[in-house]
């Protein structure tokens, strides 16, 4: 039940990041409804990720979570 609810929030935060990047091709501007709704919750990985790697950090955060998912599903 755990490694379920753990497996979704992973994915769910996935393709939110994913949204972000695909978003960012059209507008970066945060009065646009749909860009704020993702931005504020994956930028606080974000910007953990900029302070670690200042370039590719989508990349970073996408390949942590889907290392993450497979973790989780190996785990449990």
């Amino acid at each position: 039940m755990i490694e379920t609810a753990l497996n979704y929030t992973l994915a769910f935060y996935m393709w939110l990041v994913l949204g972000r990047a695909a978003l960012s091709f059209f507008t970066t501007d945060r009065k646009n409804f749909f860009y704020n709704m993702l931005y504020l919750p994956t930028e606080p990985a974000y910007r953990f990720y900029r302070r670690l790697l200042p370039c590719c950090h989508t990349l970073a955060i996408i390949l942590t979570l889907l290392f993450l998912r497979y973790a989780v599903v190996k785990l449990f």
